[in-house]
């Protein structure tokens, strides 16, 4: 019975806990408004309490019968601090630009999509028609937003940081190789004898296919044509390197 009640109250813990972190956000104003004749160009501006354990980012997306529209602009997005804040929205639009809904998109500071809430919008955009005035807390968030802090920096694993480094350091070395294992390739044949001498050519029965797909591959203007030699040339290059230090070392006196 004890196992049973466990079973059942740990994933109910688990979930509440979750739901707990989740972050919740509530489009509390809209201006200007009610007047959705907006100006070319003119912001249609959203003030949206947050209440989140995380830094947030936020974003507008105009839509229109449900589908994206184009020739819309859209704040920086920011990223607003952790804990209950107020933050700022915007969308603009080009002349004969129209939405009928707008949905705010919430990010955590790293850009992970966390929840999109629709409104419900009927905005229209036109040439020729005077700015309408807005509220003046449009006014305080921007100028409130020009002042944020940095969001924090995202953290990585030791793996991570670790295979990073090795990439940042490998990279540039595989790149030489392709150079490096012809050069040595060539040393080699020339300078070896006997059955060294076929041991430091078996790269080629793998290299040449390889040099043969890419000069196809630069031949349909593939700008990835020379991708396989990188990837090859560093292991033919040591196992080449290798058969020649061991020749030169055991050479006869």
């Amino acid at each position: 019975m004890l196992r049973a009640f466990v079973g059942l109250s740990l994933p109910l813990l688990f979930l509440g806990v979750a739901r707990a972190q989740a972050p919740t956000v509530d489009v509390t104003a809209m201006t200007p408004a009610p007047a959705l004749r907006l100006a070319a160009g003119q912001p249609l501006y959203f003030r949206v309490a947050y209440q989140s354990t995380q830094p947030l980012r936020f974003q507008a997306t105009g839509f229109l019968d449900s589908h994206p529209r184009d020739h819309l602009a859209m704040n920086t997005a920011p990223a607003y601090p952790a804990g209950s804040h107020d933050a700022l929205i915007w969308l603009s639009g080009d002349a004969a630009a129209r939405v009928d809904e707008v949905r705010l998109r919430v990010f955590d500071a790293h850009w992970t999509l966390l929840s999109v809430v629709p409104v419900a919008v009927h905005a229209e955009w036109h040439a020729g028609l005077t700015p309408a005035p807005t509220a003046p807390w449009a006014a305080a968030l921007l100028s409130a937003q020009k002042h944020l802090p940095p969001p924090p920096a995202a953290r990585h694993s030791f793996l991570a940081t670790l295979w990073s480094a090795c990439a940042t350091v490998l990279v540039p070395l595989a790149f030489l190789a392709v150079p490096a294992y012809l050069i040595i390739q060539v040393f080699a044949l020339v300078k070896l004898r006997g059955p060294t001498r076929l041991l430091s050519a078996l790269p080629l029965a793998f290299m040449l296919p390889v040099y043969a797909f890419c000069l196809y591959a630069l031949s349909r203007d593939s700008n990835l044509w020379p991708l396989y030699a990188i990837f090859g040339s560093p292991l033919a290059f040591l196992f080449t390197l290798a058969v020649f230090i061991r020749a030169r070392r055991h050479r006869p006196a």
